[in-house]
């Protein structure tokens, strides 16, 4: 197969995204195999009720984990070629298939005063999973060796980016969420210091404020990539942040401790693929806003 030709650094960045994306594949994966994990699934089969019965759960989170794994290994160690190829359409069907899950109450708050919709609870991991699909068909359209549908993966890495940053930054806002995150950074020696002079909700929405002026930054990438940077850079910083959470909160299984990440660790990992995957890869290649050449017509 001819591949179309890549700057270096560009091609080493499209390739650390792939590793990135096979390494978190295996290891979530992998933590289908121990019990909070099934546990986990046979609660999220309870909550929908168009999903299997719960009782299926052990059996399903077999089939899971060897197919998720699988296309983990295939992404970590198959070289350029068919191998990754269809690891890559499978990664992006796997992830976008997640997405389905927003169309059901349980990803949604509705305890008093919230009445569900716009107020996402469990499904703010799920919101990640358009930029991870977008991640996997850039890495598709790569091994076809297909400049066209690279350029579509993009758009869709940056919409992924903006649906995260928007609808979790403006979540910040509610009593909810400002709840919820301080589990996270009053642990973090980064963040602590926020509720001294702001408060609870007052640091909620000092960091509800960064990440919308980060989306409203990465908002203009089709139009103005120069300003986009800047938004970007800020986002890069945002998922490592969030990632040291890790080890503050800290974010392993309970009882398990380093390397079994459950619900909320891999909702945090996930932002690696945000990072890498996306975050630099807009980076890498900005939009090209170059008009075509006009044809001009011999005249008779």
């Amino acid at each position: 197969m001819h591949y179309p030709e890549e700057r270096p650094a560009l091609s080493r960045v499209w390739e650390l995204s792939a590793r990135l994306l096979g390494l978190l594949s295996l290891w979530f994966g992998l933590m289908r195999l121990f019990p909070f994990e099934i546990a986990a699934l046979e609660r999220t089969f309870a909550r929908y009720a168009w999903l299997p019965p719960a009782e299926t759960a052990p059996a399903l989170s077999l089939a899971l984990a060897v197919l998720e794994s699988g296309i983990g290994l295939a992404l970590l160690l198959a070289p350029r070629g068919a191998w990754r190829k269809g690891a890559a359409l499978a990664a992006m069907l796997f992830w976008g298939a997640g997405l389905a899950l927003l169309f059901g109450a349980a990803a949604w708050i509705h305890d008093p005063p919230y009445g569900g919709f716009p107020v996402i609870g469990s499904g703010q991991t799920l919101l990640k999973h358009l930029g991870i699909a977008g991640l996997a068909l850039g890495l598709y359209a790569r091994e076809r060796g297909c400049p066209h549908g690279r350029r579509r993966a993009l758009y869709l890495l940056w919409a992924g980016q903006l649906l995260v940053l928007v609808w979790i930054g403006l979540m910040k806002f509610t009593l909810v969420e400002a709840q919820g995150v301080a589990g996270l950074m009053r642990p973090s020696p980064l963040f602590a210091w926020l509720y001294g002079p702001f408060g609870e909700q007052g640091a909620s929405n000092v960091i509800g404020v960064i990440e919308l002026a980060t989306a409203a930054s990465i908002a203009l990438w089709p139009w103005r990539p120069a300003l986009a940077r800047w938004g970007l850079w800020l986002a890069i910083g945002t998922y490592v942040l969030t990632n040291t959470f890790l080890f503050t909160t800290p974010g392993w299984e309970p009882g398990y401790g380093f390397p079994y990440v459950g619900g909320t660790g891999q909702f945090l990992l996930k932002d690696l693929l945000l990072l890498a995957g996306a975050a630099v890869l807009l980076l890498s290649e900005p939009p090209s806003r170059a008009p075509a050449a006009a044809v001009r017509r011999p005249r008779a």
